[in-house]
């Protein structure tokens, strides 16, 4: 819980830290509602190291009220709802809203891909575990596999109503969405993968092919593939900013993954166990480290041994060795 509770600490220093200072804005007078009467739009940015913001908003000039969109959020996550206010989601000031929306997101799709459903499911399906013996987050994604490669899309953003409508996951999470009360998601793709089939398997057995980018691990089977993980602070964490590569050793034992997953900058780094096909993740509870802040002791990355795992935690010097049986059947019960 600890490290859960220090990643939520960071995100909200960083939007607070992180975007002072470093800002543009543009100032547009036109008439954007045909009413014969100019308008003025601003559109303002702020940027940070870990965190951005995007506000864009119109002054009617013939009534003087405003209206805006505000998209403020951290590279952490892939992932951005942005509501619409209620004033500019009526039908008069549309308007308006398609002006805005047209500066501050994204392309609209229709329909979502699987990496977006990767995780919108599987920040749907977290778990926070407080006594469990091996893991404090349990993340359950559901996407089906798909045939030849996988979809790397660029950004773009779907309306929240229409996908609740596709999936009930997401419209039990929101029970209070309507048509009335818009929302956004906007997904920032940015997962620093120029071709799929360019890649090499980083680990394979007679059934997977693993393959890892910088912040996601997908699985080739026959000829389907599905994600594995990718790495989101709404599911099981991030690094602050997208250019610190997040996934680091892969390994494969039988149907299950282990991971080193890297969340700079958090001291330490995380361990995820993975069943490619039921695709459960279990987010170990330990704090794994590269070392332990005073000298060189600590292991730099886990090791497999004997059917055992072995890691280091942070400040400690003895080895946590755990059965590699009981890790998967836990992670299967949970």
């Amino acid at each position: 819980m600890i490290k859960k509770i220090s990643l939520i600490v960071l995100i909200l220093f960083g939007i607070h830290q992180n975007l002072i200072g470093q800002y543009t804005s543009d100032t547009i007078i036109k008439d954007f509602n045909n009413d014969k009467i100019v308008d003025t739009l601003i559109d303002f940015r702020e940027m940070g190291s870990a965190c951005a913001g995007r506000t864009v908003s119109i002054i009617d000039g013939k009534t003087k009220e405003k209206f805006a969109l505000n998209n403020d959020g951290c590279y952490s996550s892939y992932t951005n709802i942005i509501k619409v206010p209620k004033n500019l989601n009526l039908k008069k000031n549309s308007l308006f809203l398609a002006a805005i929306k047209d500066r501050s997101l994204p392309n609209k799709r229709e329909h979502i891909d699987s990496s977006l459903k990767w995780l919108l499911s599987g920040n749907s399906n977290v778990q926070i575990l407080e006594s469990h013996p091996y893991f404090d987050i349990i993340a359950n994604p559901k996407t089906a596999w798909q045939p030849n490669i996988l979809e790397i899309p660029d950004s773009y953003y779907i309306d929240s109503f229409e996908y609740s409508l596709q999936s009930e996951d997401f419209k039990n999470k929101n029970p209070t969405l309507t048509e009335k009360n818009q929302e956004y998601i906007a997904y920032y793709t940015g997962h620093q993968i120029i071709k799929l089939d360019s890649l090499t398997p980083v680990a394979q057995n007679d059934t997977y092919k693993i393959f890892k980018t910088a912040h996601t691990v997908f699985v080739k089977k026959g000829d389907t593939y599905n994600w594995a993980f990718i790495s989101d602070d709404l599911v099981t964490g991030a690094p602050d900013r997208r250019s610190w590569p997040s996934i680091n050793q892969v390994q494969l034992i039988d149907k299950y993954l282990i991971i080193h997953h890297d969340v700079p900058p958090v001291n330490g780094y995380f361990i995820e166990i993975i069943n490619i096909e039921t695709q459960k993740i279990g987010h170990l509870k330990f704090d794994p480290s590269q070392n332990n802040g005073t000298d060189e002791r600590g292991m730099r990355t886990f090791k497999i041994t004997n059917d055992l795992l072995l890691f280091t935690e942070y400040a400690e010097e003895e080895v946590i060795k755990i059965p590699l049986k009981q890790l998967f059947e836990s992670l299967d019960k949970s």
